[in-house]
């Protein structure tokens, strides 16, 4: 597999080789809805909770006699039926996480990588030429030469220049090689990565990461 290399102006450099054990997988929509599901599980902190009966104050005493007052019998003025009582059936604070072993997890991201590429949705740059100081203004040119303005943004960038020129723009985000899975790819329309993040990302899969 190849793919051209775009500069910063979205002029045609070059062509490189593509690993086809990572961006050539048929789709997998059971992997990716199960790994998917999995990172927005993980994500919720599980810490709704209601009152029961036995929580809220009060119901001591029996709240009136039991016969003659025409009303239906109660016990306790903390039943659920009563106004100020306790919660029915309501949610209580759990965990939500679900493993997901590392195989399938690379798989996912293979399968969304893959897919990217069917559609002419990855695009790879030789260098991003962020400079010393980040620029907003610098990326949305860059996105916009690329015709990717909502854009996932991947490199291997030893400081967060990239980061901080990325973050202000609306439908768009950076991360890089070591943290980028299957919902990040997912997310956005378009995969823009730079020829040394490609490299990085390649013997990620190559060390079984």
């Amino acid at each position: 597999m190849e793919i051209q290399v775009k500069n910063i102006l979205g002029k045609d450099v070059k062509k490189i080789a593509l690993s086809s054990e990572i961006f050539g997988v048929e789709m997998n929509e059971h992997v990716l809805h199960l790994v998917v599901k999995a990172y927005q599980a993980n994500r919720r902190q599980g810490t709704h909770a209601t009152k029961t009966k036995a929580m809220v104050s009060g119901g001591g005493a029996k709240p009136f006699k039991q016969k003659g007052t025409g009303e239906a019998r109660q016990g306790s003025s903390r039943s659920p039926l009563n106004p100020g009582g306790g919660v029915a059936h309501g949610p209580q604070p759990r965990d939500y996480n679900e493993k997901i072993n590392a195989r399938t997890k690379q798989t996912a991201l293979a399968v969304a990588l893959s897919d990217k590429v069917r559609h002419n949705r990855l695009i790879v740059i030789d260098d991003f030429k962020v400079g010393a100081k980040p620029s907003t203004k610098h990326m949305l040119k860059a996105l916009k030469a690329l015709k990717a303005d909502k854009a996932l943004v991947l490199d291997e960038s030893k400081d967060d220049n990239l980061l901080r020129s990325t973050r202000n723009i609306h439908g768009a985000d950076c991360i890089t090689p070591s943290a980028v899975n299957a919902e990040h790819v997912l997310r956005y329309e378009n995969f823009v990565i730079s020829e040394s993040g490609l490299n990085t990302l390649q013997k990620r899969f190559l060390g079984g990461k």
